[in-house]
């Protein structure tokens, strides 16, 4: 290669390199500007050819790029959404959770009061045969002077079992 086709290809180089920065022409321009000046030489159209590809390539590869940003951004909202009900509906949840709770709260309560004013041994009899969940939370609820009694009318086995579980509710 010749010094001044060197010095041509360098310029044509230059140009399209930096001149749509700028915002000169499109490259179909730029190419047309560069072939005007003349002989440019093989390798020169070479490169050029091989740079208007690769910019369509590159004109490509964005198009679909967009595209895909597109979709994203669509599936974030849709994702956001979702997130938006779920929050909504786990808060709705939360409340009836809450109102189940202090609604067996109460009824643990009344419980507890009832189991309270009757005999101790019938008391033990009763809590002795319900689920010992129960028959604890029960116990629990009461006073110690009346939980107390109640232990005392119970097997001796039923009575360790319900005080070991007691004692590990007030940890």
């Amino acid at each position: 290669m010749k010094f001044p086709e060197k010095q041509a290809l360098s310029l044509i180089l230059l140009v399209l390199v930096f001149l749509p920065a700028f915002g000169g022409q499109s490259f179909g321009e730029d190419a047309k500007v560069v072939f005007e000046c003349g002989d440019i030489g093989v390798e020169a159209r070479r490169v050029l050819s091989n740079l208007k590809e690769e910019r369509q390539g590159l004109a490509k590869r964005e198009k679909v790029l967009a595209q895909r940003e597109n979709e994203l951004k669509i599936l974030e909202q849709e994702v956001d959404e979702k997130l938006k009900r779920l929050k909504a509906r786990r808060n709705e949840l939360e409340k009836i959770l809450a109102q189940t709770d202090q609604v067996e709260s109460e009824r643990l309560k009344k419980l507890s009061k009832i189991y309270q004013k009757r005999n101790p041994a019938g008391a033990a009899a009763s809590l002795a045969a319900m689920d010992k969940h129960l028959a604890v939370s029960i116990l629990s609820l009461m006073r110690d002077k009346y939980a107390g009694e109640i232990l005392d009318n119970m097997e001796r086995e039923t009575a360790v079992v319900y005080s070991t579980a007691l004692g590990r509710l007030n940890r």
